[in-house]
């Protein structure tokens, strides 16, 4: 494939609208644990560190809304390590700027690579470095920086234990593979009849291949 059809394709698949099936209930999940995550912080912390938690809780409930095959407990709990980890690294850099631009550009460079191992690391990576802007400002010590990422730890793992205590559409996103693949099949079948070289699109088993590995 040359590289003006990959650009046609990639703004074509990007511009193209897909409907999807509305989840309420996973949205309504993911509030639940913001807010939960925001006034126990909120109360026994104060307001710093509940914008920290609150920006943990967040980046988790967004992680769990990806398409991925990975549980979502587990896709919590890394959204809102990976978050904490990026904070810390960052306050401990702040103060030295080239130390800090370092650590960005280091940071920068693998949310972009991280796009080939896949939509869902490739959001969180690059919402790890769109937060981490804002979270090295808000801790004011070493000590209170560890605390702050402690607490978007805290706020994974809140969303973490909802995914677990209310499951919305358990293995959904693999039995809608696994239907997208057999339908592919059908389709196939069906345009069989009237051309008998007709092309077959391998995407859909592919899917479920990918679906059934986990």
């Amino acid at each position: 494939m040359t590289w003006l059809r990959a650009l046609k394709e990639t703004a074509r698949a990007g511009l193209t609208v897909e409907r999807k099936r509305l989840e309420p209930l996973v949205a309504l999940r993911g509030a639940a644990g913001l807010a939960v995550v925001i006034g126990l912080s909120l109360t026994l912390f104060g307001p710093a560190v509940a914008a920290s938690s609150a920006f943990g809780a967040f980046q988790a409930a967004i992680a769990t809304f990806q398409r991925s095959w990975r549980p979502r407990p587990e896709l919590a709990l890394a959204s809102g390590t990976s978050l904490a980890v990026s904070t810390f690294l960052g306050y401990l850099t702040g103060s030295h700027l080239l130390l800090f631009l370092a650590l960005l550009c280091l940071w920068t460079f693998l949310a972009g690579m991280s796009w080939a191992a896949g939509p869902t690391v490739g959001i969180i990576a690059s919402s790890n470095v769109a937060i981490m802007l804002v979270t090295v400002t808000i801790p004011t010590s070493v000590a209170a920086a560890a605390g702050h990422a402690a607490m978007m730890i805290v706020g994974g793992c809140v969303q973490a234990a909802l995914v677990i205590l209310f499951p919305v559409r358990r293995w959904g996103a693999h039995r809608d593979a696994l239907a997208d693949a057999l339908a592919a099949e059908a389709d196939y079948a069906r345009r069989l009849r009237h051309d008998p070289v007709a092309p077959f699109d391998p995407e859909p088993l592919m899917a479920a291949r990918d679906a059934a590995t986990i």
